[in-house]
């Protein structure tokens, strides 16, 4: 397993440890799931981003039920 290293202030240090007690987990499970639901979440934006800019490209508006049979939905 791979270490990574922070710094954080002293005060940011408290906050990190009262809020890992608060839920219960460690201060690493705290940052890797904080980093990864933030990582997660910048990847949608920019793929809902890149799809919204191909839709100005060439708007073609459908209505749901046709969305819904060309995805067997």
């Amino acid at each position: 397993m791979a270490y990574c290293t922070i710094r954080v202030t002293d005060t940011e240090k408290a906050a990190l440890e009262d809020y890992a007690k608060f839920v219960n987990k460690s201060v690493s499970e705290v940052l890797r799931e904080s980093f990864f639901s933030r990582l997660e979440d910048e990847y949608d934006i920019r793929l809902a981003d890149e799809a919204y800019s191909k839709y100005l490209e060439n708007p073609q508006k459908k209505h749901i039920d046709e969305v819904m049979r060309e995805y067997g939905l």
